[in-house]
């Protein structure tokens, strides 16, 4: 009789400690109710009591019609009261529950290249820069909360401020509808498609310029506002204006030294003359030509080296066609001096170096301001190279060249008076 006993007034101390538990666990639930409860009477107040609407318009694509600009100053209070009241009116047709209540707040943002959009203005004829400029004061002092700000020049600078504002405002609780000006660009599906996967794009609407919307955003079937005479309706034709050729650059021989692919292992700073007079040398198997030590010279077999019997680069390779190819695709994977300073290549198409960054607009170190790549040019997407004189060698041309067989060789520097 004594163990039954025992193990009863276990199970009893064992059920009692449970019930504690329960009783514990039920207390926090109710303490986590009321908090619930609490926030979701601060969120509605957020949205009852400050409700915020938020207009984002990418102003390189959505342009404010060609009456207003004219207008300068008066054309910039103009185009904010259109703003205004059609966002307003929008929101007024709306149900009960979207609707914008007489304590609700516009906040209006207008990114642009500022001096991109006035070349396009201007080139079109649509305003002086004079007329742009009063604009622009106009619509910013029209509200405290309107905007038009510049971002400065650079591709999808405006693209990337705005798809943050979209993904940051769109969260907020007391954001009613976020008006989004960029139904032209492709670019901001992302951005969408994310907020679509959080359930939030039904806070969106699409401000509408171009008649047009965008192919991939016209899947989204939006709601759209189209505010009549605020925006242009078609494309304006871009204007490439030609602009004066900087005052030639003389570029040095160790301009383009500096560029040639760096060996691997360390090598003596001045070898002996009598160094690249040796034994004509194979290339080895499976060993990059960068490695070898030292790696041929870019310039002695695709162009014309003048360091001569002092370059700290191979000459005496013995180099079959796909070496030379192999040069020369990693020669211009470095930047010509010439086009790195917007000036005009006189090698042209026979350039041994780079016209064009390797990865085009999809550089990394662009955005991070590391490309060598730098003219103005170089990240547009396609290999554009500068016309100029232009021939073609054969290796019995290029001075002890043991190239084993005929390839397209660029003209040498020395036509073209670069100094040593």
């Amino acid at each position: 009789m004594g163990r039954p006993s025992r193990r009863v007034e276990e199970l009893e101390r064992e059920l009692g400690v449970w019930k504690q538990a329960l009783k514990t666990a039920d207390n926090d639930a109710k303490a986590l109710k009321k908090k619930v409860s609490q926030l979701e009477r601060n969120i509605g107040s957020l949205k009852d009591d400050n409700p915020l609407v938020v207009c984002l318009i990418d102003g390189d694509g959505n342009i404010f019609s060609s009456e207003l600009v004219k207008l300068g100053q008066n054309g910039g209070h103009q185009a904010a009261l259109l703003l205004n009241k059609g966002l307003t009116d929008h929101m007024n047709s709306l149900d009960s529950d979207e609707g914008f209540s007489s304590r609700g707040q516009i906040w209006l943002t207008v990114y642009c290249n500022k001096s991109g959009l006035l070349e396009t203005l201007t080139s079109n004829n649509i305003c002086t820069a004079e007329e742009f400029e009063s604009f622009v004061t106009g619509f910013n002092q029209a509200s405290p909360l309107f905007s038009l700000v510049d971002v400065g020049t650079g591709k999808e600078r405006a693209d990337e401020k705005i798809k943050e504002c979209l993904r940051v405002f769109t969260r907020f609780p007391q954001t009613t509808k976020v008006f989004f000006g960029g139904a032209h660009d492709n670019g901001y599906i992302s951005i969408l498609n994310q907020l679509q996967n959080e359930g939030l794009l039904n806070k969106v609407v699409l401000l509408r310029g171009y008649r047009e919307l965008a192919y991939e955003l016209k899947n989204l079937d939006l709601p759209t506002l189209d505010i009549v005479g605020l925006f242009m309706t078609r494309k304006l034709q871009t204007v490439q204006t030609k602009k004066p050729s900087p005052p030639p650059t003389q570029v040095k021989l160790q301009d383009f030294d500096k560029f040639r692919v760096k060996p691997t292992i360390p090598l003596p700073s001045r070898p002996s003359p009598s160094s690249n007079a040796k034994v004509a040398q194979r290339i080895e198997k499976n060993l990059p030509l960068h490695k070898h030590r030292p790696p041929p010279c870019n310039f002695y077999y695709l162009a014309d080296c003048k360091h001569g019997l002092k370059c700290r680069y191979g000459h005496n390779y013995i180099l079959l066609p796909e070496h030379i190819d192999e040069l020369r695709t990693n020669s211009r994977k470095w930047p010509c001096p010439y086009a790195n300073r917007d000036n005009p290549c006189p090698f042209g198409e026979s350039c041994c170096m780079g016209h064009a960054c390797p990865k085009g607009q999809r550089c990394t170190f662009l955005k991070q301001g590391k490309c060598k790549f730098t003219g103005t040019s170089m990240h547009d997407g396609e290999v554009s190279r500068s016309r100029g004189p232009s021939s073609s060698l054969s290796p019995s041309s290029a001075r002890g060249s043991p190239v084993v067989s005929e390839v397209g060789l660029p003209t040498v520097w020395d036509s073209y008076g670069v100094d040593a």
